[in-house]
């Protein structure tokens, strides 16, 4: 064991005095102490007000700590441990520093990790060691040759300690700093740390929902990072460049198509005589991704990445429609001249008899009347895909965004104005379950096509039972209603069946009602990501001028109400024009079956006889004036 002797010599030479290798504790010139470059594990020294005080504690009462410095054979001492200290020194003008002195070695990769474990076990001894610094140290050893293992057992930690830090070094920088400064807790790392190796954005989306918050929804905690990290990060909305969600639209020119996959698009658009403008993702894409290694996360928590891979897909999806519009276009063709057998195989005799004309006027009518049918059938179809995207999409944005929202006033008027879990099943029908993800079953038939399944009344019920149970939070409590509320207004069911569709409406009532329409509207508008609310601002516009709408008419019948204010005590004095506009604000105010209405009505119409009769003598003779 080396031996640590106290000495009060200045004398330099004394430094050949140390005993068989051992270590000596002396005063040592400042002049003499070299700082090698980036051997301190907390890397520069800041040069800030802590180092300031500690200046000024060295120029008073001295070093009461002495710094660790190495020998050489040409009289200097590389620092060790202490810059600090050092750097202190300095701007208090002392000439020297009491030093632990380790003899001068060989220099070599050994020594300089024996060094270097000093320096870490001194500094983290002492706590001046954040973790980031802590990592850079741990790696500096393993860049020697030391294992993991062997990092631990030098400084007597454990592996999993080790790893923890490691860890940090392959975050983005802009994280690293913040686990230096405190702002992220170590404990986070290993979350972090998944989400980076899946992409380095993901993890930046992820502590930025924890550092800086949106005020529209409840935050997240670290807790909540670790325990569903995907789920946080893409709460962000936005997704890094190259990370793509199942069942949102995209722009299709936006990927990098191959020549084959442009040509597919240009016959597509040929075909269908209008532009293919956006394209998204279904369940057997990201099983063909999962397939190659780049989905990840399971159900709606699942992200594709790879702007080669989304760029395949799309090519594969274009493949996939080319052949299935040529096929529609076959099935079509010869839909057409079967139409046509009948006409160009009729017989001799009904020729003769003058019947041909009829009969090519009959068959034209019915191609026509097929292609119409064929026409509406096709308007059918796109109608229920067009629902189905939207739906999707919807569905994801929704469940996403406001499923965990912060509870104000707004939130409490709207879940107070409307009927959910009373009408849970309902509800459920008709919205959640056309596009929540993992409520939609997607299978792929063997034409390649995609068929979606929708639950039925008892499974949607259960499913939107277990939904909310699993809330338990207030943010998630309060969200997760208001999720399912919003799906029940917004979702199209045109991608059903009309058989299969839900006829439940919303209904609100209470002090609020009047406001909880334009409340929703608001707080969707304010949750959902850019491309969500792009996709549902049509629905929230019509919605918008409706409720304006309504507004017009209440003033209009409140103001026809104040008009006709004690009306039965006026009738008498009512000039035709007030007898005009007291009819229609009566039509305005009440139904016309009604008896207020009839009653009124009838007097009104004694009234405006009563000055038609005044106007004009019942002979028919024009009223004699007073000159006359």
């Amino acid at each position: 064991m080396a031996t640590i002797t106290a000495a009060e010599t200045h004398d330099e030479a004394a430094i050949d005095a140390v005993p068989n290798g051992g270590v000596q504790l002396r005063h040592i010139p400042l002049s003499r102490v070299v700082v090698p470059e980036s051997f301190n594990p907390r890397r520069e020294v800041a040069d800030d007000r802590e180092l300031e005080q500690l200046a000024d504690s060295i120029r008073t009462d001295g070093c009461l700590q002495p710094i660790r410095v190495r020998a050489t054979d040409h009289g200097d001492y590389v620092l060790i441990a202490g810059e600090r200290r050092y750097r202190a020194a300095l701007k208090a003008c002392v000439m020297e520093l009491p030093a632990i002195i380790r003899p001068a070695g060989t220099g070599d990769d050994e020594e300089q990790s024996d060094l270097l474990v000093e320096a870490l076990l001194e500094n983290d001894l002492r706590q001046d060691l954040d973790p980031l610094a802590r990592a850079r140290g741990y790696q500096r050893l393993v860049d020697t040759g030391l294992t993991v293992k062997g990092v631990a057992e030098r400084l007597q930690t454990t592996q999993a300690r080790v790893r923890e830090h490691l860890r940090i070094l392959k975050l983005p920088e802009e994280l690293q700093g913040k686990f230096a400064s405190g702002e992220i807790p170590l404990r986070a790392v290993k979350a972090l740390g998944q989400l980076a190796g899946i992409h380095p954005g993901l993890a930046i989306a992820a502590a930025q929902q924890v550092l800086a918050p949106n005020d529209a929804y409840e935050p997240y905690g670290w807790a909540d990072v670790e325990r569903a990290p995907i789920e946080v990060a893409l709460a962000a909305g936005d997704l890094p460049e190259g990370v793509y969600r199942p069942h949102t639209a995209y722009p299709v020119r936006a990927f990098a198509l191959s020549e084959s996959a442009s040509k597919d698009l240009a016959a597509i658009e040929q075909m269908l005589g209008r532009p293919v403008e956006r394209v998204q993702f279904d369940g057997s894409d990201v099983a063909q991704a999962r397939a190659l290694g780049a989905a990840h996360g399971e159900n709606w928590h699942t992200v594709i990445v790879g702007t080669d891979v989304a760029a395949q897909l799309v090519g594969d999806y274009l493949a996939r429609s080319v052949k299935e519009l040529r096929r529609r276009a076959r099935e079509e063709r010869k839909l057409a001249r079967s139409s046509q057998a009948p006409a160009n195989g009729s017989s001799g005799s009904g020729a003769a008899d003058g019947s041909t004309g009829f009969a090519g006027t009959g068959n034209g009518a019915t191609v026509d009347s097929e292609e119409a049918r064929r026409a509406e059938r096709e308007a059918e179809r796109q109608a229920r895909e067009d629902a189905t995207r939207f739906n999707l999409e919807l569905g994801r944005a929704v469940f996403t965004s406001l499923s965990r929202v912060r509870v104000d006033e707004s939130v409490l008027k709207l879940l107070a104005s409307v009927e959910i879990v009373g009408e849970l099943a309902d509800v459920a029908m008709r919205g959640a379950r056309y596009g929540f993800p993992g409520w939609v079953t997607e299978t792929t038939q063997k034409n390649g096509k995609t068929k979606y399944g929708y639950l039925e009344k008892p499974e949607a019920e259960q499913r939107a039972s277990d939904y909310l149970r699993g809330a338990t939070k207030p943010g998630e409590i309060a969200g997760r209603q208001l999720a399912l509320l919003a799906m029940a207004t917004y979702a199209d069911q045109n991608a059903v069946a009309a058989s299969s569709r839900s006829w439940h409406h919303i209904k609100a009532s209470g002090p609020w009602a009047i406001d909880a329409d334009g409340l929703l509207d608001n707080l969707v508008a304010d949750n959902l990501p850019g491309a969500a609310r792009a996709l549902l601002a049509p629905v929230l516009e019509r919605r918008k001028t409706e409720r304006q709408e309504r507004s017009a008419a209440r003033k209009a019948r409140d103001g026809a109400l104040a008009r006709l204010e004690n009306i039965e005590e006026r009738i008498g004095e009512l000039a035709v024009e007030e007898v005009d506009r007291a009819e229609r604000d009566l039509d305005a105010v009440w139904a016309r079956w009604t008896p207020e209405h009839t009653r009124l009505r009838d007097r009104l119409a004694a009234r405006r006889a009563e000055l038609a009769a005044s106007e004009k003598p019942v002979d028919g003779t024009e009223p004699v004036s007073a000159e006359q």
